[in-house]
């Protein structure tokens, strides 16, 4: 005889108070655990912000690495406290019930893990063959390895590690490291498998929010085998994304994806890297090498720089065998090399399959040719690369060409489809749209105001304050734009700054420049967008305030075509 329904639902409510009484006995067990590095004490218990006469907070990492931590406890490190020390907790959590390190007290201050000599093998969190970690608003100073996660050979597939508003910093040792995992060069993040088969030991990889500067390297994935160029289709880590992170003044590739099934990277800045640096083996904003299954959006490379003499220079490098790679919405721009390196052979057996590139604009300005007399926005190992390029513009530098390729095939799997291909020196030749614009500032100096730079007789903006100064064009109604024209007067010293347009839908500015110097003229293509406002953003100065003689929007019209296999 079939169940009434009076017995289902006593069914159902017998499951649901089941449930519950377990969640409810979970989260009894789950504990919080307080560090402070100024009023803590390793003989207290831990659990309490403050000395109550029973119990109070640790004072080292290394007490609080001697707990073992269960799904859903806490380790709450003091706001505005410093430690010399390495974080090694004990035990895991899962993704629903993660351990949490994270911060307590007042001030905006985050606590700083500070390890004063990144030449030594020093480490800030050190996770092994662990799972369910959400480590948050942490900052990491003069480590050699920020975090670092290592998987052993044979290792479960662990799942869940996040890491939110972390601030990495200042490790700019760089030393040859193919002999990794003998630590010898500073790196933010570093996830380490000693597995060497095809196998996942590390998936549900979240980095969010933060922010990595100066340091050798950013982001790593590594293995035993990843510089063995005869090992390809090894894949030990799985579902890793990058979201909302800035790279900045680093030395080599800020993001070195090595053997990752999965992930993607999503409104991200790398800027400025290779400056005053000379690498053994070459310098790219970006590095994914034996990668698949990525999608790159709304992201920018730019101003990467050769230094003292290392090679490549590139925005973005796909290096060995990459397979389906989709990038959409992104700006590289401001390269020695190359904007974009499609490498094999070189680095491994097979060639990239199916990487699609939508909407993006190059605009690389190649210096140095990676071979004679071959300098170009695209450098293409061989024709069996298959890349495919559509709906995006190219901005060709004098003496550059769209691509080149180095081993030419009678095979070519290269298409260009819809792009638009213009000489840099064409960009911001139709019509200003800024003329019937409104000028506004943050600050100004009498007898150089912000609206009147569209005046029948301009004059120069000049701000009296130096740092985060704003100029901003806002105009009658929504308007698209892709190129933005600046000029500087010569007694200003501009050293960095962003273009920004507002999202109307979003209420909020959106990054769409990022850039260093300006000088007399500069030309920034970006990707297209219509906005009602768009605004300089100037973050600092050499030496004084800012003076502004022109920033002016454009929006080029010119239609796209598809080209051969060849870029022609």
């Amino acid at each position: 005889m079939p169940p009434t329904c009076s017995q289902l639902m006593n069914r159902a409510r017998g499951v649901l108070i089941a449930a519950l009484l377990l969640w409810s006995a979970t989260m009894a067990h789950a504990k919080t655990y307080y560090v402070s590095q100024s009023a803590g004490d390793d003989k207290w218990g831990g659990e309490a912000a403050a000395p109550d006469g029973k119990t109070g907070p640790w004072k080292t990492l290394a007490r609080a690495s001697k707990e073992t931590y269960t799904p859903g406890d806490k380790i709450l490190l003091k706001r505005g406290d410093t430690w010399n020390e390495e974080l090694r907790p004990l035990g895991s959590g899962t993704p629903d019930k993660p351990v949490l390190i994270g911060s307590y007290g007042d001030g905006n201050k985050k606590p700083v893990i500070d390890r004063e000599d990144f030449k030594k093998d020093l480490i800030g969190i050190h996770l092994v063959d662990q799972e369910g970690f959400k480590i948050v608003g942490i900052e990491f100073n003069r480590c050699l390895t920020g975090v670092y996660a290592e998987y052993a050979a044979g290792s479960p597939d662990r799942k869940y590690l996040w890491i939110e508003d972390c601030y990495f910093h200042d490790s700019l040792l760089y030393q040859q490291y193919q002999d990794y995992p003998k630590r010898k060069i500073g790196i933010g993040l570093c996830l380490f498998s000693h597995e060497t088969k095809n196998k996942i030991v590390a998936s549900d990889i979240t980095v969010k929010n933060c922010e990595f500067r100066r340091l050798a390297s950013g982001i790593w994935t590594n293995s035993p085998d990843n510089f063995n160029k005869n090992k390809g289709n090894i894949y030990n880590f799985g579902n890793f994304v990058v979201e909302d992170c800035l790279f900045e003044e680093g030395y080599q590739w800020q993001l070195g994806m090595r053997g990752v099934a999965g992930g993607a990277v999503r409104r991200c800045v790398t800027h400025d890297i290779g400056r005053n640096f000379r690498a053994f083996n070459g310098v790219a904003g970006a590095m994914f090498h034996r990668c698949k299954n990525w999608v790159f959006e709304d992201s920018e490379w730019g101003y990467i720089s050769i230094g003292l003499g290392s090679g490549d220079g590139q925005a973005f490098d796909f290096e060995s065998n990459c397979d389906h790679m989709k990038m959409k919405n992104c700006l590289f721009h401001d390269t020695d090399g190359a904007a974009m390196l499609l490498c094999c052979y070189a680095s491994g057996p097979e060639a990239h399959k199916d990487i699609l590139i939508e909407n993006c604009v190059l605009n690389g300005k190649c210096k140095r040719p990676i071979r004679p007399n071959n300098r170009c926005e695209i450098f293409n190992t061989t024709d069996w690369n298959e890349a495919k390029w559509k709906d995006c513009r190219f901005y060709v530098s004098k003496g550059n060409v769209l691509m080149h390729v180095a081993d030419p095939e009678k095979e070519k799997r290269s298409t260009f489809e819809n792009v638009v291909v213009r000489k840099l020196s064409d960009a911001c030749t139709s019509p200003n749209l800024s003329a019937k614009a409104k000028y506004t500032a943050s600050t100004e100096v009498v007898g150089s105001e912000a609206a009147t730079l569209n005046a029948a007789k301009p004059t120069v903006w000049k701000a009296s304050k130096e740092a985060d100064q704003w100029l901003q064009i806002e105009f009658p109604a929504p308007t698209a734009i892709n190129e933005f024209k600046i000029k500087e007067d010569p007694s200003s010293s501009v050293s960095r700054y962003v273009i920004e347009c507002w999202d109307d839908k979003a209420g909020r500015w959106v990054g769409c420049f990022n850039g260093l110097d300006i000088g007399a003229e500069f030309i920034a293509p970006i990707v297209g967008r219509t906005t009602t406002k768009a605004r300089l953003l100037i973050k600092h100065t050499t030496k004084g305030a800012p003076a502004i003689v022109a920033f002016e929007a454009y929006n080029d019209t010119t239609q796209g075509k598809n080209l051969n296999a060849s870029g022609k």
